[in-house]
């Protein structure tokens, strides 16, 4: 019996110099390792009203917050129930270890962790959350490293600011933001307790997935805090009484945020290449981001859009004047599909290109009141049959004017036109307006079958909206450091291109969209929404059987809307209208509260004449008549005199 206690006593004395040894060498050896904490670069987004919309820590959507400014109950209830020597240990805590290590031997499966919060913080910085020893081995060795250079507060801040809290947030802010709505630095003791018996188990403790398991762990953390001597035990049961109230969403994934143009935004930043020695002391990025306009946008598209639906939505907004981007929804739902159909996805516009037709058309001496026959027509092109169709196959079967032909999308006026004036034309004027992507020359190009974006359809837009500005999207107006020296501002000055004349008459011409007197036997394309416009506005229409577009514009903005489904699926009839009504009341809201002149002052070179708008001659008797415009050099020949 004595041999067998004495081989016991030597045996745990050599355990214990053993692991006397390898601890020593493990600290000796981690300190030699060269990790490091990230060096953080806040930068804050704002709008063009200077509302804060965006923080992103480094290259995350994530707010960073200095100790200075976290709740020092919080502070208090994660040393209680994560580390309650984080202020003695030097990266780890080797008694906690041991017990864990006996326990996981036990076992025979690791059911116990030790990770002091420095640990945590090692692994949230450069491992993954596997259970196995080399990664324990590892996160130990990096966590020691971590003790030799940097401070207690440093490496709490880092932790705090790095942890998971589910529902996609990660950080401290953001989580008192996502579930309380308020900063760090103003949560009471319960939501305090709350938010520290997430990182256990982030969706297993979620106040709001599991709410019962996270009552039962900050009610624990309470008592740990009772231990601790951070409150008395009156407090504790007090707490454990109170009513826990959630909020459930943060602005900065939230659609009202304008979750695409963050994305945009973020990445041109990068392009800009900000000299460090700015970006680690903090920058202010003043953006062209309108958030009224987002909400606006956000708000019909839930009056309007589709229930039960899969059909996408993409819209792309921008201020003529000077090519802001007022506004980008890359999709229904940012949190279910973060791909940006607004400006990656290319689409057939169909009638929608018919604009930069007669653009090229009025270039090359075409005037509102040019005509065609438009009937059904078989084209001969060489060699082969081209039989294209108007809507529903409805025809006119007579003269009909440009105005009329833009006015109701008459298709067979829109290839005559393409025809005459050679499809070379077109192409070269596409390209003129700024169109990348591949353009087949062929006869269907002006029936809008060759590809675009819909941020090319409405930058193309946005040129005729000038009045002839080549202007290009721009989405950061300038740049400041955070003692406020200006670090960068976008000049973006653009030159005269196309003619403003031939602009204007474009303009003016597109309105008769929403006049259906022009009609025939068919309505004009903005018949259904015309009695919801109590301004000028500019516009077309385009559709395919899988793709529907609306884009229009006036002085102040021009904003283009598509839908479709992203597998190129049929879109029904019956939900081709909806971005119609979209478009009306998102350009009816924003330009409602606008003081300033929205639309264009008349050239001095362009005539306005009251006419038959849909045979182009002078009015009889009770007949039809509009303004029409001309340049004063190019009027039709029966109006000389």
């Amino acid at each position: 019996m004595k041999y067998i206690l004495k081989l016991t006593k030597y045996s745990l004395i050599i355990f214990f110099i053993l692991t006397l040894i390898f601890f020593v060498s493990f600290f000796i050896y981690s300190k030699r390792l060269n990790y490091s904490i990230p060096k953080n670069m806040n930068i804050e987004f704002y709008d063009v009203n200077g509302d804060l919309f965006l923080t992103i820590n480094n290259d995350s959507k994530n707010s960073y917050v200095k100790i200075e400014d976290i709740n020092q109950n919080l502070i208090n209830a994660f040393i209680s129930i994560e580390d309650k020597t984080f202020y003695k240990h030097k990266g780890i805590n080797p008694f906690r270890i041991i017990s864990a290590l006996i326990s996981n031997i036990k076992n025979k499966k690791i059911v116990q962790g030790a990770s002091t919060i420095t640990q945590q913080y090692a692994r949230n910085l450069y491992l993954n959350n596997n259970k196995n020893i080399k990664r324990k081995i590892d996160e130990i060795m990096i966590a020691i490293n971590l003790e030799t250079k940097y401070s207690k507060k440093e490496i709490l801040e880092g932790y705090l600011n790095t942890i998971y809290f589910d529902h996609g947030i990660y950080g401290i802010e953001d989580a008192s933001r996502f579930y309380f709505n308020k900063s760090a630095k103003d949560l009471n003791l319960l939501e305090s307790v709350t938010l520290a018996s997430i990182p256990k188990g982030p969706v297993y403790y979620s106040p709001i997935k599991n709410p019962e398991n996270n009552e039962k762990r900050r009610s624990l953390i309470l008592d740990e805090m009772v231990n601790d001597n951070y409150i008395n035990k009156e407090t504790a049961e007090k707490t454990k009484k109170m009513e826990l109230k959630l909020h459930g969403s943060i602005n900065s994934t939230n659609s009202n945020n304008a979750p695409y143009f963050q994305d945009i935004v973020i990445q041109e930043l990068k392009n800009l290449n900000i000299p460090y020695n700015y970006l680690k002391d903090g920058i202010k990025v003043y953006t062209t981001l309108d958030l009224r306009l987002n909400k606006i946008l956000q708000n019909s598209i839930e009056k309007y859009y589709p229930k039960n639906s899969n059909l996408e939505i993409a819209i792309f907004a921008m201020d003529p004047k000077t090519g802001n981007v007022l506004d980008v929804i890359g999709g229904i739902n940012y949190e279910a599909s973060k791909y940006n159909r607004a400006t990656k996805s290319l689409r057939q516009p169909g009638s929608a290109i018919k604009p930069f037709l007669y653009y090229t058309a009025l270039e090359h001496g075409f005037t509102p009141a040019t005509t065609f026959r438009s009937e059904k027509t078989d084209f001969y092109i060489d060699g082969e049959i081209y039989s294209p169709t108007n809507y529903n196959d409805i025809y006119p079967n007579q003269e009909v004017t440009l105005a009329y032909a833009l006015a109701t999308s008459d298709n067979i006026f829109a290839i005559k036109t393409h025809l005459f004036l050679g499809t070379d034309k077109l192409v070269k004027t596409l390209k003129d307006f700024g169109f990348t992507n591949e353009i087949k020359n062929n006869t269907s190009l002006a029936l809008g079958t060759s590809e675009v974006s819909l941020k090319e359809l409405v930058a193309g837009y946005s040129k005729i909206a000038s009045m002839g500005k080549d202007i290009s999207p721009n989405y950061i107006k300038n740049i400041t450091s955070s003692s406020g020296k200006t670090i960068y501002k976008n000049t973006n000055e653009a030159d005269d291109k196309f003619d403003s004349s031939t602009c204007y008459i474009l303009s003016e011409t597109m309105t008769n969209v929403f006049d259906n007197n022009l009609a025939i036997n068919i309505n004009t394309t903005g018949a259904t929404i015309a009695a919801k416009l109590t301004k000028k506005y500019a516009a077309k229409s385009g559709s395919t059987n899988t793709d529907n577009w609306m884009i229009g514009f006036n002085k102040n903005i021009v904003l283009g809307i598509w839908t479709g489904y992203d597998n190129n699926e049929i879109v029904k009839n019956s939900l081709t209208k909806y971005i119609k009504n979209i478009w009306a009341d998102a350009m009816e809201s924003y330009n409602i509260s606008s003081n300033e002149q929205s639309w264009y002052t008349q050239p001095k070179n362009v005539i306005g004449i009251e006419l038959n708008p849909t045979n182009g001659m002078i009015a009889k008797g009770n007949e039809y008549k509009k303004r029409l415009y001309f340049k004063n050099n190019n009027l039709p020949f029966y109006l000389y005199k």
